[in-house]
């Protein structure tokens, strides 16, 4: 699911930056909103069978492809600008670099997530496992504090029996 999420938050959020620099217009937020959760709902299952390098580039590209028309669909200024279907040399480079950077990010997450869980395990404060409860709890020996030998001598003469005056 968490890899799922992650290809489809770099596969919007680069289809969007892709478009806009190869001459589309920016897409609204709200588009991007909608978008986001579809998508990852969608790559749910096809992010967790493809591991290979040329599933990830095909299941990437796909995206890519859907990501564009759906834009071209939702935004009307841009549905006019491009009333055909072959979008321009510039917008395809575009979005193929979109897929590239989006592949090479894939490609290194794993390892980067697995690095950075075993970084934040390092850092965080463990869970606290309380004893069983089937045996006493061990008892700390507490030693004696140290008395000065000078006042150990004071304490041994000193009149054990003494206390408040009888008259009170």
């Amino acid at each position: 699911m968490l890899r799922a999420c992650v290809v489809a938050g770099l596969c919007a959020l680069l289809t969007a930056a892709g478009h806009t620099a190869g001459g589309g217009t920016a897409p609204d937020l709200a588009v991007l909103v909608v978008l986001l959760p579809l998508l990852a709902y969608g790559l749910v299952d096809v992010a967790g069978r493809c591991r290979s390098a040329a599933g990830s580039v095909g299941v990437l590209a796909a995206g890519q492809l859907v990501l564009h028309h759906v834009m071209e669909l939702l935004h009307p200024t841009h549905q006019v600008a491009h009333a055909t279907l072959a979008p321009g040399a510039q917008m395809v480079t575009m979005h193929a670099l979109a897929t590239l950077l989006t592949g090479l990010a894939l490609r290194h997450a794993d390892r980067g997530v697995a690095a950075l869980l075993a970084a934040l395990g390092r850092v965080l404060p463990r869970r606290l496992v309380p004893p069983p409860a089937d045996r006493p709890l061990p008892v700390l020996a507490v030693p004696a504090p140290a008395v000065p030998a000078r006042l150990a001598r004071a304490f041994a003469v000193a009149h054990a029996r003494r206390g408040p005056p009888v008259t009170c």
